[in-house]
């Protein structure tokens, strides 16, 4: 077992035995090697932009939705004022609201951009990280939508035992 080495393969769980043999080390790196390693780096990207286009698709349609579902929410508040000063100051309330609202993002050309691995890896874990913090800011949406309905629920309720 002293000629044996261990290798780790991805295929397998546990640590292959390979035995030595007399005849020469391979060479480091063939050309082959480096393009086929050029390759799947390819096919990655490749993957992973279609992914992002899935994203996009998604966020895109969900934003719009959230607009529409902010803006008839807002109408509704409305309805809940009794007279001017009332809709005076629910106007104030919304437009102060509406200025914190981040803007829609914008086309930006990305001029230069840095190609090292390390970069590349850096970017991946930034995105990572939003990514991250996107899906808990999702998991607080869902939480608001649930308040929000239960409440246009109740006043629908309200409503209709009204008339």
């Amino acid at each position: 077992m002293d000629q044996a080495t261990l290798l780790i393969n991805s295929r397998y769980t546990s640590p292959q035995h390979i035995y030595r043999t007399r005849s020469p080390p391979p060479p480091p790196l063939s050309a082959s090697s480096n393009a086929e390693k050029s390759r799947r780096l390819e096919q990655t990207f490749d993957e992973f932009n279609e992914s992002w286009l899935v994203y996009w698709n998604a966020y895109i349609e969900l934003q719009n939705q959230l607009y529409e579902s902010l803006k008839t929410a807002r109408e509704v508040t409305w309805l809940g004022a009794t007279d001017n000063a009332k809709m005076s100051e629910i106007n104030a309330a919304q437009r102060q609201l509406f200025s914190t609202m981040p803007r829609r993002l914008d086309y930006v050309p990305l001029g230069q951009i840095n190609r090292s691995m390390d970069y590349a890896l850096s970017k991946i874990n930034e995105l990572l990280a939003a990514l991250f913090s996107e899906k808990e800011k999702c998991k607080r949406l869902e939480d608001a939508i649930d308040i929000l309905t239960d409440k246009a629920n109740k006043t629908k309720q309200e409503l209709q035992s009204e008339s």
